[in-house]
């Protein structure tokens, strides 16, 4: 079983759950043991309220179509998310390449995976 709070897991909520569960237990009558480890920062996210709680940060979003963008996470609802990068693209008119902005717009359901980039500055 995993636990998940939408501001973090805390090492006393580790604890607190830990106690709880062999508190339950019988280590006489069972052979158990408890582990507590994290699902990483670079687990997926599946669920609104994980979008919801990273925009701003960066992401590598995968879609049904294998297309794939990183950009900031800009916005997220209930139905879908949206994600804007900066792309070097060629001029209209002319020789040279020109700075743009780009914006991705997505349901849930057209996304394949998603996930927060890490950066160690």
């Amino acid at each position: 079983s995993f636990i998940s709070i939408d501001e973090g897991v805390t090492v006393a909520d580790c604890i607190f759950i830990s106690r709880a569960v062999e508190h339950n237990l019988d280590r006489d009558e069972l052979d158990f043991s408890l582990e507590v480890a994290s699902a990483g920062a670079s687990a997926p996210l599946t669920l609104p309220r994980q979008f919801k709680r990273n925009v701003g940060r960066q992401l590598e979003v995968i879609n049904r179509e294998k297309r794939k963008e990183v950009g900031q996470l800009v916005s997220a609802d209930d139905e879908s998310i949206a994600i804007q990068w900066k792309a070097r693209e060629p001029k209209p008119i002319g020789k040279g390449k020109v700075t743009v902005e780009k914006e991705w717009s997505l349901k849930y359901d057209d996304i394949k995976q998603a996930k927060v980039v890490i950066t160690f500055n």
